[in-house]
């Protein structure tokens, strides 16, 4: 059983990743023994609310540019899972957290950040991607100031490769097909943020067993052309992508962020291991069982 002192601040409570470990987290048999502090900016939301009718979730208003703020609010903290949306401020905002949780004592911090290559590169290899190059320097961060702080906070850094959520069916998730689909033969690596937190999940529930440690995460990998087949067969209808042009447009016109990204996709790429990943946790989804779970939001369109 957890200690019942544990408090968990969750960052990004309504997002897809925080959604996911918080909703892991309340389905944990030992559930009893964490009380959830979810931050969001908008806490009348829908999903906001939703998250605050459980019992173990207290839902705040909060700007983690302002890290203090928030924990001025809520008081002793045992654990943090942190995670940033991609921006200018991202380095910045990762860093800010990371001192803000070591100044108040906080004993177990997670950290999402990404694959840059497999568990060797990544550490060494910050690559040219402007937002994969900032997880780089926050994780180098977070490893320094737990290393040195007074409680000898420990860490999980969580690395996921690209979300299946990435597809999407709105303009990003048909940019992002399309681009995908010009990457021709070169398989991409992709993971589900529900998997990203149970994983998350487990680092709370089991600190001792994630300690101090760095785990790439990846569900699947294959080319659009394969992803396109499974797709059909359970949509009936072919994947939607944007038009070439535009696609190939977005990619020049955002060189410092998605062209970057798409040219490292195609000239390096992510470095997990899908099999170990899905020995390690069963049950972790693939393309195909990702699309089932999730044709309605085509089927809606």
């Amino acid at each position: 059983m957890s200690d019942p002192r544990k408090v968990v601040l969750v960052t990004g409570a309504t997002g897809r990743q925080g959604g996911a470990i918080i909703q892991n987290l309340l389905s944990a048999p030992d559930m009893a023994g964490f009380n959830i502090i979810a931050v969001t900016r908008d806490v009348a939301s829908p999903r906001a609310l939703k998250l605050g009718a459980n019992f173990n979730v207290s839902v705040i208003d909060g700007d983690i540019s302002q890290p203090e703020a928030i924990f001025q609010k809520v008081g002793p903290v045992w654990g943090v899972y942190s995670v940033q949306v991609n921006s200018d401020t991202e380095e910045k905002q990762g860093m800010a957290i990371v001192d803000t949780a070591v100044a108040n004592g906080v004993r177990h911090f997670v950290y999402s950040s990404g694959d840059r290559g497999g568990p060797e590169k990544s550490p060494v290899n910050p690559t040219k991607v402007r937002n994969f190059a900032a997880k780089y320097r926050i994780e180098k961060y977070l490893v320094e100031r737990a290393m040195a702080s007074p409680q000898k906070m420990t860490y999980t850094i969580l690395r996921p490769v690209t979300f299946f959520e990435n597809l999407a069916p709105d303009i990003h998730g048909k940019g992002f097909a399309r681009m995908w689909e010009q990457m021709g033969d070169k398989k991409l690596q992709f993971v589900s943020t529900q998997d990203i937190g149970r994983v998350a999940a487990y680092s709370f529930m089991y600190p001792d067993d994630y300690r101090n440690v760095a785990l790439t995460l990846v569900g699947d990998e294959l080319t659009q052309s394969e992803a396109e087949a499974m797709f059909k067969a359970a949509v009936g209808s072919s994947m939607p992508m944007a038009p070439c042009p535009v696609a190939s447009t977005v990619k020049f016109l955002l060189k410092g962020t998605v062209g970057d990204m798409f040219h490292w996709f195609e000239r390096e790429g992510y470095g997990g291991d899908v099999a170990a990943c899905r020995q390690l946790y069963p049950g972790m989804k693939d393309f195909k069982a990702w699309v089932e779970d999730n044709k309605g939001q085509w089927l809606s369109t």
